[in-house]
């Protein structure tokens, strides 16, 4: 157990100072040059865009801490089970790379579910208009 805290923990806090930093407390980045959007990390983009999240009503910074907590449960979660079950490195690392894709994309998909609950995703309607 104090195991998986500690990974949780290194993952958030290598996540934080990688990318949540580049954002300040409104939610917006530090460097000017690029926009919000294209300074996120793919994944948050991949959220964003497969669950239509409207950027006005979100805070970026907010969302990529989500996205970190999230990703350091589930990193700690497939290295408890590989660990538990292999005793062979090579395929603890091997079974971990397949078991985290399919696990993160769940959890991502329970955040999307989240922030539609809660409305913070585009009026359906109004992408309709548009096509």
């Amino acid at each position: 157990m104090l195991g998986a805290i500690i990974t949780i923990l290194i993952v958030y806090i290598i996540y934080y100072f990688v990318s949540i930093t580049r954002y300040d407390k409104a939610g917006h980045l530090k460097n000017k040059k690029v926009t919000d959007y294209e300074g996120l990390p793919s994944e948050v983009k991949y959220f964003i865009i497969k669950y239509n999240i409207d950027l006005d009503k979100v805070n970026l910074r907010g969302i990529l801490k989500l996205i970190a907590l999230v990703l350091g449960i589930d990193i700690a979660i497939v290295s408890m089970i590989t660990l538990l079950i292999f005793k062979d490195v090579v395929l603890q690392v091997v079974v971990a790379a397949i078991l985290i894709i399919p696990l993160y994309l769940i959890s991502i998909k329970f955040i999307g579910k989240y922030f539609k609950k809660k409305g913070l995703v585009k009026n359906e309607q109004n992408k309709r208009n548009r096509k």
